[in-house]
């Protein structure tokens, strides 16, 4: 019997790499006998990047850029011959801030913005942009200006523009953006299909685990509508486009990037389907089920593989929130269930998730 343990990470408390430790200790513990296949996942968030450096030959730029506040901060993206592979929440990313620095008035993708910018003077023909996990809400305003984009005010040119800044600009103009922009194809790998703006929107739906209080999403979903009625193309409307705080807009309006799913690219780097198509089960899994899970994240793209392909599939969870996530065939075991509360269920995850493998296997055999 073979298994195939594919998760994506539990955030804030496993990698992807210790879920799948996690997993494999239990179903070992059922049987040493059964063959397991690790194949961490993920979907374009935070945690990609490590996952292409395991599964490919790629050479890691350092360098240092602003961080959200924009203070220096050392990082780094990875690169090819011909490609370079960019994680926004390296730069950009919520992880970055503390607590109490939160707040997408203040943030701004400009670090990403100068990763990018480094990466042209590669010679690289393609950039992928991983970019899930930020910290930001404009748009990909600060990106496009660490490119050379100016973004003009009634009162003149503004400078370090954040999420807070969009309400105030009358006028963007490219003339002095960064040229070799134009001889690069950019890709968006992204895990959520949001639009710009509105009740579904990057503002609305994420800002407040950003940090904005209501006032602030209010003020933040209207400086995005600003800024696309300024730019007038009607990228704002497609899906993806809310994602992290607006940069899939804003990688489409000043890269003329290409949005794609994340995790459906994810699987073809990692050849996921040579890996799964001799698994008798395929179990999957993250931290927080909901109804974001659907949209576009590791464990939808394993469930639908599984449906056409008539593979079982289970589910790990730390929380399964949302009876619309999913459809009814899979198996779903979560770890809330074990745990006293939510600071047992982040300190102690990898044991419960080893229960939950033993229970989950020994229901399947």
């Amino acid at each position: 019997m073979q298994v195939l343990v594919c998760p994506d990470k539990f955030k804030g408390s496993l990698s992807a790499n210790e879920v799948c430790n996690a997993i494999e200790k239990g179903i070992k513990r059922y049987s040493k006998d059964i063959d397991v296949v690790k194949l961490p996942l993920a979907d374009g968030g935070e945690g990609t990047l490590d996952l292409l450096e395991q599964h490919m030959s790629l050479e890691r730029i350092n360098l240092v850029v602003n961080d959200p506040l924009f203070r220096p901060i050392s990082t780094y993206y990875l690169k090819d011959q011909t490609r370079a592979f960019i994680e926004m929440s390296k730069a950009s990313g919520l992880q970055l801030l503390k607590d109490h620095e939160r707040n997408p008035l203040n943030t701004s993708s400009f670090g990403t913005g100068e990763l990018i910018a480094h990466a042209l003077g590669q010679n690289v023909t393609e950039i992928y942009l991983l970019i899930g996990g930020s910290a930001t809400n404009d748009g990909g305003a600060g990106m496009a200006e660490a490119l050379g984009f100016q973004f003009i005010t009634k009162d003149g040119m503004a400078s370090k523009v954040a999420g807070g800044s969009l309400n105030r600009l009358t006028q963007v103009d490219p003339s002095k953006a960064d040229q070799r922009i134009e001889n690069v194809k950019f890709t968006v790998l992204s895990d959520v299909q949001n639009v710009l703006t509105g009740s579904n929107g990057a503002s609305y739906v994420y800002g407040a685990q950003k940090g904005a209080n209501e006032i602030a999403i209010e003020k933040l979903d209207a400086g995005l509508a600003n800024l696309a009625s300024i730019l007038e193309n009607g990228h704002e409307l497609h899906p993806g486009a809310g994602a992290a705080g607006g940069l899939g807009y804003g990688a489409m309006s000043f890269l003329k990037a290409e949005l794609v799913s994340g995790i459906e690219a994810i699987m073809d780097v990692v050849d996921f389907f040579e890996y799964a198509k001799d698994a008798d089960l395929i179990i999957t899994g993250e931290g927080k089920m909901d109804n974001q899970t659907s949209e576009g994240k590791v464990v939808s793209g394993v469930i639908q593989f599984g449906k056409n392909n008539n593979i079982p599939i289970g589910i790990l969870c730390g929380v399964f929130e949302s009876d619309n996530a999913l459809g009814s065939s899979e198996m779903i075991l979560q770890i809330s269930d074990l745990a006293q509360n939510i600071d047992d269920a982040m300190t102690n995850a990898s044991q419960y998730l080893e229960t939950l493998a033993f229970q989950m296997i020994s229901d399947f055999v």
